[in-house]
């Protein structure tokens, strides 16, 4: 299985767009509201960060996947009691992700099917593709990425009417910078799942080119949810965008152009199951391929399918909106985001840098 620069740029942008612009520019204009597009600026370069130390990290040992060369770093039992918490991580995310777009479909076009129904035929076709690998997923990011970017262009040119400038200053909110701070914390945490680029590197073709592509994935990506920030704010104002579930949705359905160009919100949920699909398949393959490694299975393609029935549990655990979407991300955002996301893998990177040094001495 191996991956091009490309399709690993098609697959970091892909997974960051869609969950983020769904779920975190309502907390984020609720905390910073005028300082907003400050707050995304604040996050995309948190993410950038991240990807950066994950891409060094890995490069470490870059024909390891994270699984193998985390023992080599801190040690066997210490290493392996580590990633077996990340493979309950990836395996709790992936069943969650699947539970907050099926509740975002089942509100936007579905609402009399039941939940179910919507994780489990999304699941199957995952399934279908990362058992093909990880290269099948690169592949269809290739396809699916630009699909994405096309749509978003769409609905950017089909608001232009619908701006105005004048609401978007101030810049910066008289609050000060505590507010603009709080407010980049939900969009900076999902961003920084590109870290699991640790899984994606042993892939790739060039491993040169690990740096680049992970930091345009992740800065196209961030650009693009900057400038929807942009939009809501120039459209709705400072106040509004915070009192929505999803704000980026409500703008689609807002979209007329001379009464005759309208409903496109179909697009936007066609997208969000694009990236959503790119994003749990990614998750789906690390979990199962790391459990394969860690445990030393060959098949790991046998593993896939018991991942996916943890999977499909999880997402079906939650009891209403509030546990998938807000406990949840609340949780990621205090927890998984400040430990496991930067903590964890900048310690590694540090020590495996230490211990790369000392062994050349």
């Amino acid at each position: 299985m191996k991956l091009t620069k490309y399709q690993l740029f098609w697959l970091l942008f892909s997974m960051e767009v869609g969950m983020t612009l769904m779920l975190t520019l309502s907390p984020t204009f609720k905390a910073a509201k005028q300082g907003a597009p400050l707050a995304i600026l604040l996050a995309i370069l948190a993410s950038l960060l991240v990807t950066y130390i994950g891409v060094k990290l890995s490069l470490l040992y870059p024909e390891d996947t994270f699984v193998e060369f985390v023992p080599k770093i801190i040690g066997k039992w210490l290493g392996k009691t580590l990633i077996f918490v990340y493979l309950l991580l990836w395996i709790a995310v992936a069943g969650f992700i699947l539970r907050q777009y099926a509740d975002f479909v089942h509100m936007a076009l579905f609402v009399l099917t039941p939940l179910w129904v919507i994780i489990l035929f999304i699941l199957l076709v995952i399934l279908y593709a990362v058992h093909g690998g990880i290269h099948i997923v690169g592949r269809c990011s290739e396809v699916i990425g630009p699909l994405i970017l096309f749509n978003i262009l769409l609905f950017r040119i089909l608001s232009l009417k619908d701006l105005h400038l004048d609401r978007l200053l101030p810049l910066k909110p008289t609050e000060g910078w505590i507010p603009v701070i709080t407010g980049s914390a939900p969009a900076a945490s999902f961003m920084s799942e590109s870290v699991m680029i640790v899984m994606l590197v042993a892939f790739l073709t060039d491993k040169g080119k690990a740096v680049s592509s992970g930091l345009w994935g992740v800065g196209i990506a961030g650009f693009i949810l900057l400038n929807s920030v942009v939009d809501l704010l120039m459209i709705l104002g400072n106040t509004v965008p915070g009192k929505l579930v999803y704000p980026v949705y409500s703008i689609s359905q807002y979209i007329s152009v001379m009464e005759f160009v309208q409903n496109l919100d179909i697009f936007l949920v066609v997208g969000m199951s694009f990236t959503v699909f790119i994003k749990v398949s990614i998750y789906m393959f690390m979990a199962s391929y790391g459990t394969a490694q860690l445990f030393h299975f060959r098949k790991w393609r046998y593993l896939l399918w018991i991942v996916g029935v943890l999977v499909f549990a999880i997402a079906l655990f939650p009891r209403n909106v509030d546990e998938s979407q807000i406990d949840f991300s609340g949780f990621w955002k205090n927890v998984v985001f400040p430990i496991f996301l930067i903590g964890i893998p900048l310690l590694l990177w540090m020590i495996g840098s230490i211990r790369k040094r000392m062994s050349k001495i």
